[in-house]
C-alpha cells in the first residue's frame, strides 16, 4: 500500500442535480520532474486540484489526489511489471481518473508509434506505453469509466488503433491530445479548469464583486466528448488537435457515447466492438 499524502480541495456551495449519478474520482497532477531531468510544468499540480475541487463540489466522492512523486508508473499500468495494478492509487479503481503531466511526443508520430504517460517519481519505471501496458474497466477487473490525460501527445490520431482500441475493457470515454515534438500541448493554468466545470456543469458565482465562489449546475453538463472540444485547445500550439475516442457494442453506440455521454449519466459499461472518435485541431 503506498504511503502517499492525499491532496483535497475544499470548495463551497455545493449542490447536485436530481437523479445524476455520482461516479469517483481520482486526480493525479505532476508538476517537479527535474529529478527525470525533463523540464518542470508549473501548472500541473494547479490544473490536478481545481479538477479535483470542481468534482468535489458535483458530489463525487474521491478515490485518490496523489501529486508530484505520489504518482507511480504502476498507476496506470496492468501488465509488465510485478508492482502493476498498484492498489492505493491506481488510475482503475474510480470510475474517473485525470491525468495533468508529461506526455511524450515523436516528430512525426507513426501508426505503430507509442502513446506515452510520463510521471517522475522513484518508483519505476516512469514511462507507460499506453497501448503496451495499459487496459481500463471492468473487463480487467477495474472500475475505471472516464479518462482525461491533460498531457503531450498522449492520443495521437495517427496510431489511435494500435495504442488505444486495445484500452478500452469496459473503458467509456477518453480524452487527450495529438501533437508533435514541434506542435505541442503547453502547460496550462485555464484548460482541465475549464473542461472540468463543463464536464460537470458549473461556473463561478460572483458575490456582490467581493468574491467568487464556484457554484454547481449554472448550466447543464456537457457531454464528455463535447466539454472536451471547447476546452482543449487552450494554450496550445498550432496543428495541435483535442481527441475525444468512446466504445460502443454497435457502431450507433459507439457514436452516441462519442456524442453524448456524460460523466454523471451512469450508464453500463459498453462492449468495444466499435468505436467513434472526434477532434478539433487548433
Amino acid at each position: 500500500m503506498k504511503s502517499r499524502f492525499i491532496t483535497s480541495v475544499l470548495l463551497l456551495f455545493v449542490a447536485t442535480a436530481a437523479g445524476a449519478a455520482t461516479p469517483t474520482y481520482s486526480t493525479g497532477g505532476v508538476d517537479v520532474y527535474t529529478p527525470c531531468g525533463v523540464p518542470n510544468l508549473p501548472w500541473r499540480v494547479l490544473s490536478a486540484n481545481k479538477v479535483a475541487g470542481w468534482f468535489n463540489v458535483a458530489g463525487f466522492p474521491a478515490v485518490s489526489n496523489w501529486r508530484n512523486g505520489d504518482v507511480w508508473g504502476s498507476d496506470f499500468r496492468n501488465t509488465g511489471a510485478p508492482d502493476d495494478r498498484e492498489p492505493g492509487g491506481g488510475s482503475d479503481l474510480p470510475q474517473i481518473y485525470f491525468y495533468a503531466g508529461h506526455g511524450t511526443c515523436q516528430d512525426p508520430p507513426g501508426p505503430t508509434d507509442p502513446d506515452y504517460i510520463s510521471v517522475c517519481s522513484q518508483v519505476g519505471p516512469d514511462f507507460n506505453d499506453i497501448g503496451a501496458t495499459s487496459g481500463w474497466g471492468s473487463q480487467s477487473g477495474g472500475n475505471l469509466q472516464f479518462l482525461f490525460l491533460d498531457a503531450s501527445c498522449p492520443m495521437d490520431l495517427i496510431s489511435l488503433g494500435n495504442e488505444w482500441f486495445p484500452v478500452f475493457r469496459g473503458l467509456h470515454v477518453a480524452t487527450g491530445h495529438s501533437g508533435t515534438s514541434s506542435h505541442d500541448t503547453l502547460d496550462s493554468p485555464d484548460r482541465s479548469d475549464v473542461f472540468a466545470t463543463y464536464a460537470v456543469g458549473g461556473g463561478m458565482f460572483d458575490l456582490y464583486g467581493l468574491v467568487s465562489l464556484p457554484i454547481i449546475l449554472l448550466y447543464p453538463p456537457l457531454s464528455v466528448g463535447d466539454a472536451w472540444m471547447a476546452s482543449g485547445l487552450m494554450d496550445v500550439e498550432s496543428e495541435v488537435c483535442a481527441v475525444a475516442i468512446a466504445a460502443g457494442e454497435t457502431e450507433a453506440d459507439a457514436i452516441d457515447r462519442r456524442e453524448h455521454e456524460r460523466v454523471t449519466d451512469g450508464r453500463s459499461d459498453p462492449i468495444p466492438n466499435w468505436f467513434g472518435w472526434k477532434w478539433i485541431c487548433n
